[in-house]
């Protein structure tokens, strides 16, 4: 008779996670991840950048729309006078000013209304002008006298950095007469 012989099942193996192929994806995870952060912080550093410098345009208007509706010259000074007349100074804000020039070299932080109350959600924010006379056919010239265009310069800083910048003229024709 025939001996049986007994015929073993093969063993297969079944399909498995090995370590490397664990390592291999853990480290695919981490590299996108940190690229999936350092994206999600560009961008946050973007909003808070466009945000800041709408801020900054709104806070340099207000000041400069302030400016712009003052006299050209003071109408009790003599023309050709510059700067902030005696009175004006000493009142720690801006209320005694009665002409474009009274602002130059103005700066407050954090920003303040007219009449020196402070606008709130500012802290760490600075506005300063800077008045210029200027040629009329010129204006990126620095005069050193009167020349009938005052060139005002509002420039907006956070926290030491400028924002914005606004540039307007005044002339001397736009005073009603």
């Amino acid at each position: 008779m025939y001996a049986r012989t007994r015929i073993r099942p093969v063993r297969r193996l079944r399909p498995a996670l090995t370590l490397v192929e664990c390592v291999i994806s853990i480290a695919i995870v981490g590299v996108m991840l940190v690229a999936a952060l350092d994206t999600v912080g560009a961008a946050r550093s973007t909003q808070r950048k466009t945000a800041d410098r709408t801020r900054g345009t709104l806070l340099a208007q207000d000041l400069l729309s302030e400016i712009l509706q003052q006299d050209y010259e003071d109408p009790s000074a003599g023309a050709g006078s510059f700067g902030l007349e005696p009175g004006e100074a000493g009142s720690g804000d801006r209320s005694l000013f009665d002409d474009v020039d009274d602002y130059d070299g103005w700066s407050d932080s954090p920003p303040r209304q007219k009449d020196g109350a402070v606008l709130t959600g500012f802290s760490g924010w600075e506005r300063s002008v800077a008045v210029r006379w200027v040629p009329p056919g010129n204006i990126g010239a620095v005069q050193p006298s009167d020349t009938g265009v005052k060139q005002v310069t509002v420039t907006v800083t956070r926290d030491g950095a400028v924002v914005t910048t606004l540039v307007a003229l005044r002339a001397r024709a736009m005073d009603p007469q």
